[in-house]
């Protein structure tokens, strides 16, 4: 049997790490005082995004906009060490909303790094995800972006040279 015709349903659902991090921001704002400090946007969602604000949440972009001894929310998208460290440093009650999923990359990458490997990220550069990722084994990681790499795999001879 061909396929003949996809839907793509339009909005679409999202995955259970993205509903575990608003369920967490759900909770938190129930349980905590108000403000709620959220680093980054939980999820790439503009409409989820919104009606947290409406609850309370009051997002940031780094932790200098969030006053020591308050709380705050990592994003499903994880953090990298140095962000954990700076939240450290400033006393804040951390509640980690990262996906598992993103969780257990994190940790393979520190694995891997550990190991002596070198490695290979596909990614976006600068986004939080990415970010975060390289931050666990920065000496030990190059990144190749999404395109670059449908460029490589589009040829039929690749050489690649990376800087590390």
């Amino acid at each position: 049997m061909a396929l003949e015709k996809v839907l793509l349903a339009k909005p679409r659902g999202f995955c259970a790490g993205v509903v575990r991090a608003v369920d967490i921001v759900n909770i938190a704002l129930d349980v905590y005082d108000k403000p709620l400090y959220v680093r980054k946007e939980i999820v790439h969602n503009r409409h989820v995004v919104e009606e947290l604000r409406a609850k309370g949440a009051v997002f940031v972009d780094t932790l200098l906009e969030v006053p020591s001894g308050a709380t705050v929310v990592f994003s499903a998208h994880g953090v990298a060490p140095e962000v954990r460290e700076n939240a450290k440093a400033k006393n804040l009650r951390v509640i980690d909303a990262a996906c598992p999923l993103v969780t257990k990359v994190h940790l393979e990458a520190v694995k891997y790094a550990r190991e002596g490997y070198t490695i290979i990220l596909i990614g976006h550069k600068g986004h939080e995800e990415v970010i975060g990722t390289m931050g666990e084994a920065p000496r030990h990681m190059a990144l190749i972006s999404a395109l670059a790499m449908k460029c490589l795999t589009s040829t039929r001879r690749t050489q690649l040279e990376l800087p590390i």
